[in-house]
């Protein structure tokens, strides 16, 4: 069942679309934006971490006695290393292996006077830990900075839509190339603050233009992956590329296929100030406001996640774990994500069987740089993740013909 694993939302047309038109009214998507996060201001960026990085700078200016910054270790790299880069004290927290968010009972225990802002990166997020981390970062007036880079356009119904996103006091949103709604670059800030946005403005004012290199090759790696998704070309040639490449470990082509492999520790660059292009807004335009595409996306990964969770409970194997979902309008993660014991010769015997997962996710970024403390739940979900493929191309035939071959994978062990 060779179906290309990646999912690059961006179409073809949408891109020659913007490249054409010459004018549109930016507050369509604005609006788009400030509904689902429940703000009243928004600002776009280059890039999400360059949101972070503006963020972060803003509250070490306005609570100088306060210099502690919570998170979960298990992370993106990049984001961890800007609020090391200026200096702040990371404070990082464990995961829940039973909800996948971050522990709770840590974060209670380590938020205090010093306590700058506390990050909830939703990765895994369930509602109700959601809901929990808002209600105690309230009381103690902490501010939320809410890094919903991969669960935009996921929601609760309650007695109405109540989106991801909408918890923080910043709201942080991703425009990259491997997002539902994707600019090649950009990101942006939802927020309330009338400080922040002045604050914002100051930095912008130094006209910093983003690298035009780096967005002359992600142009080039949107083709490639487009290319690389073109189902005849991907069964006959395009997946013995990725099946050699995942076995033998050849990290040029595992760097276009998994971008977070490509960090290194460094002082953050000057384009990290720069704003979102033109080019990059037009092409997040023609995607937020195709609400039919939007919602067809949305239920088609619902279906598939729900489908994944269901049959693999059954399978109740002392060989994986899942997290616990309770509402997959919610938890409708782009690649079902699943903790496999013995992950490495899992995949490897998946690819040969024509099955190409996803087994490069985030990180538990407390070894990563070098921290005493130890997270040994982020570190388990580092080793054992396994994205299984969920998009339009995915079907339960699909679905069936891979939960069988780990099924057998493991009965032969």
């Amino acid at each position: 069942m060779k179906i290309f694993r990646i999912k690059i939302y961006l179409e073809i047309k949408v891109f020659i679309k913007a490249l054409f038109k010459k004018k549109l009214n930016f507050t369509k998507i604005d609006k788009i934006i400030l509904k689902q996060t429940n703000k009243n201001l928004i600002t776009y960026t280059s890039q999400l971490r360059t949101g972070f990085l503006l963020i972060l700078l803003y509250l070490k200016k306005k609570f100088k006695e306060k210099n502690e910054i919570i998170m979960m270790s298990y992370n993106l790299k990049e984001m961890v290393n800007i609020p090391l880069r200026l200096k702040l004290k990371l404070i990082f927290c464990d995961n829940n292996l039973h909800t996948g968010s971050i522990d709770m009972n840590q974060l209670k225990r380590k938020i205090n006077k010093k306590t700058l802002c506390v990050v909830l990166s939703n990765i895994f997020s369930d509602y109700e830990t959601c809901k929990k981390i808002k209600k105690i970062c309230n009381n103690k007036k902490i501010p939320i900075i809410e890094d919903n880079a991969i669960y935009f356009d996921n929601y609760i119904q309650k007695d109405k839509r109540h989106f991801s996103g909408s918890f923080g006091d910043y709201t942080l949103l991703s425009f990259n190339i491997m997002k539902n709604i994707s600019g090649l670059y950009g990101g942006c800030i939802a927020y309330n603050d009338e400080n922040f946005y002045v604050h914002c403005e100051k930095y912008f004012k130094k006209k910093i233009k983003f690298n035009k290199i780096l967005y002359f090759k992600q142009i080039i790696i949107f083709m490639i992956l487009k290319i690389f998704s073109l189902r005849i070309l991907y069964k006959y040639f395009f997946f013995y590329l990725f099946l050699y490449s995942g076995i033998k470990n050849i990290k040029f082509i595992q760097r276009v296929i998994y971008p977070s492999l490509k960090f290194r520790k460094r002082n953050i660059p000057d384009f990290y100030y720069s704003r979102i292009s033109n080019f990059s807004k037009k092409l997040i335009f023609f995607q937020l406001t195709d609400l039919k595409m939007r919602a067809f996306n949305h239920l088609k990964r619902k279906l598939n996640n729900k489908y994944y969770y269901v049959k693999l409970k059954k399978l109740n194997s002392k060989n994986m774990i899942l997290f616990k979902i309770k509402d997959f309008n919610f938890q409708n993660y782009l690649d079902f994500p699943v903790l496999f014991k013995n992950k490495d010769h899992l995949y490897k015997h998946l690819l040969k069987k024509g099955f190409d997962t996803k087994k490069v996710h985030y990180f538990n970024c407390a070894k990563t740089f070098n921290f005493k403390e130890e997270f040994p739940n982020s570190q388990r979900i580092e080793n054992e993740i396994l994205c299984l493929p969920n998009n339009s191309e995915i079907d339960r035939i699909f679905i069936d013909k891979l939960i069988k071959e780990i099924e057998l994978f493991y009965d032969k062990k």
